[in-house]
């Protein structure tokens, strides 16, 4: 017996991509597929190869998204609430396809989610995902999002997305992508990722910045969320929000939905490095 055909990886994301683009449309919801295969060639080249996908979905048709995913067998692993400190997006995981993230917005885009979503999408191009002309941010968006995502980048590709958007982009291209990020709020990771720090200072969110991109541990990103917080509710709320326990992390640790006792156990835990740190 012939043994079966190993699809190239990269093959199937593009392959994925077009899939999540034919679900989108099918549902009348609108789509920028980030990363990846998506990218720009000249952002791509020489950048290690992703093992799954990313869309950012217009922000109202989020929740219909997400049903559809479900509908035609994307099993949800993580959901947007506890995905990480951004909230930002939620994970399927499909039998055949592979793995999504699924962004209701992109950490360090801190301006309106549906202006920001609109304002990206009024640029977008195609790209050939899977046989399907999918939308893409343009060149400028994709440097800026890199760059973002290169602050706070643990997967080793920091080094060379920022090479590719901004160490070797000339004065035009850094002006544009400097003027972006002020129009959607991204001044602050952008400022530490190309050594600029000082242009971070007093922002929005600065202290969160500075500690995720000298990859802190977990109780100094808290600590430094709550310096950034604004009143007392909203420090109380990130109070209690940081001695929760994670119920999707501890299940993909688990490799299962975890019993009450483990819940219970796992919030003791916390606690206990949360005061030794």
């Amino acid at each position: 017996m012939n043994a079966p055909v190993q699809v190239p990886a990269q093959t199937r994301l593009r392959l994925a991509h077009g899939c999540l683009d034919h679900l989108a449309r099918e549902a009348g919801v609108r789509i920028l597929h980030l990363k990846g295969v998506s990218l720009h060639p000249s952002l791509a080249e020489g950048r290690s190869p992703s093992t799954d996908c990313d869309v950012l979905v217009e922000p109202a048709q989020v929740g219909l998204y997400c049903q559809v995913l479900a509908a035609h067998d994307w099993q949800q692993i993580t959901t947007f609430e506890h995905g990480s400190v951004f909230t930002h997006a939620a994970t399927f995981h499909h039998q055949v396809w592979g793995t999504v993230d699924v962004h209701r917005t992109f950490p360090g885009l801190e301006h309106d989610p549906a202006v920001t979503f609109e304002r990206l999408w009024d640029a977008h191009e195609q790209v050939d995902l899977g046989g399907i002309a999918c939308a893409a941010p343009d060149l400028t968006a994709q440097r800026l999002l890199l760059l973002v995502h290169a602050a706070r980048d643990a997967m080793g590709r920091a080094r060379h997305d920022v090479r590719v958007s901004w160490t070797e982009v000339d004065a035009d291209g850094r002006a544009r992508i400097d003027a972006l990020a002020m129009e959607l709020g991204a001044v602050v990771p952008l400022a530490l990722v190309t050594d600029r720090p000082e242009l971070a200072v007093g922002q929005p969110d600065e202290h969160l910045w500075r500690a995720v991109h000298r990859r802190a541990n977990p109780t100094e990103v808290w600590m430094a969320r709550l310096r950034d917080a604004r009143g007392p509710r909203r420090r109380a709320r990130i109070l209690v929000e940081a001695v929760r326990v994670n119920r999707d992390h501890l299940g993909l640790r688990l490799g299962r939905v975890p019993t009450r006792q483990e819940v219970r156990r796992e919030w003791w835990a916390r606690w206990g490095r949360f005061l030794r740190r």
